[in-house]
């Protein structure tokens, strides 16, 4: 996710949540407190520019849709879900061979590939066994489960890269395990630590999904920008062979020579970047074809399209909170 991409929203929507946010801080770092020197070196790395919290706040918007105090339990599960999604960073720099993160190096430039993936191994397994005696068996379970997903679609996502398969569908399925599971998480705990009925929860953990694909929409959007200041670098999907929505309306769309073209020169890029190296105007011509051919204003729309499900399905609860609701807009309205 980019780094300015959630800090323009997050600041934004911290000031409904102050007193929450405060004492998530000190839950939070009672579970990442690792065991010796070493790793708590690799910890500091990891958090040393914390991110914005999206998805704990999420985790308290939805609980306060039910219960204005925040239950315990609530901090607890924000803070394991923020470790998921700090965890699932770690191992995904070693996946695209990433360098920096949030504008620092990242763990696997730092300390290598190895420690790297151990670290978001050890951060995850420290965590849920010192929540164990905490938490009830349910809501580790969602938690756990929410691993498995989100595994899965990062594995789909390699199965699909600089493949000529690939298809809105397989899209569909790599974003909602990679990223609207998660989100989909957050809500789903938000309302079942404040004890909402089964039905309610269901319903904010598919508000929480539809959120989470209209943000990785918006952030998908970004790659194609030459010129966006977001903390992501230009073309590092398509230098990745990863083929996100805008990419896959174009090839949808334009003739078989044309295609057969694309995937050659996305193999080029593709072995370029896994090498060190660039093209950078091919890549630029890449991003002009799938510009002019609609790919963005389509992903624009249906960005859209989640935010209009998400907000039905919150409007139906008939409860309402003023940052939840501003914060749904925010992501899918106004896509970048």
């Amino acid at each position: 996710m980019s780094p300015l991409l959630e800090k323009n929203m997050a600041y934004e929507f911290h000031k409904y949540l102050a007193t929450e946010m405060a004492l998530f801080e000190e839950k939070f770092k009672s579970l990442v407190e690792g065991d010796f020197e070493y790793i708590n070196h690799i910890r500091d790395q990891v958090f040393r520019s914390k991110g914005k919290q999206l998805r704990p706040m999420l985790v308290f918007y939805a609980h306060k849709l039910f219960q204005e105090e925040v239950a315990e339990q609530a901090y607890l599960a924000a803070s394991l879900v923020e470790i998921v999604h700090a965890a699932s960073l770690v191992h995904d720099d070693v996946v695209d061979m990433a360098d920096m993160r949030r504008g620092n190096a990242s763990v696997r430039a730092m300390f290598g590939n190895k420690v790297a993936v151990l670290a978001g191994d050890y951060m995850l397994t420290n965590a849920f066994l010192k929540a164990y005696d905490e938490s009830d068996s349910q809501l580790l379970v969602m938690l756990v489960d929410v691993i498995r997903q989100m595994s899965a679609g990062e594995l789909l996502q390699l199965q699909y890269a600089n493949n000529t398969q690939a298809t809105e569908q397989s899209y569909t399925r790599i974003v909602s395990g990679k990223t609207a599971a998660l989100f989909g998480c957050c809500c789903q705990c938000g309302a079942y630590t404040a004890q909402a009925s089964a039905e309610d929860t269901e319903r904010l953990k598919e508000i929480g999904r539809k959120i989470g694909f209209a943000f990785q929409i918006k952030d998908d959007l970004l790659d194609l920008d030459k010129n966006a200041e977001a903390g992501k670098a230009y073309g590092n999907d398509l230098k990745e062979g990863k083929l996100t929505l805008p990419a896959l309306y174009y090839l949808q769309y334009c003739g078989s020579e044309e295609k057969k073209l694309f995937f050659k020169n996305l193999s080029r890029i593709s072995d370029l970047h896994a090498e060190g190296g660039e093209d950078l105007a091919l890549l630029e011509a890449m991003t002009d074809q799938i510009l002019a051919s609609g790919g963005v204003a389509y992903a624009r729309q249906k960005a859209k399209e989640y935010t209009r499900q998400a907000l039905e399905l919150y409007r139906g609860l008939n409860r309402s909170n003023e940052g939840f609701e501003q914060l749904i807009l925010e992501i899918g309205e106004n896509p970048a």
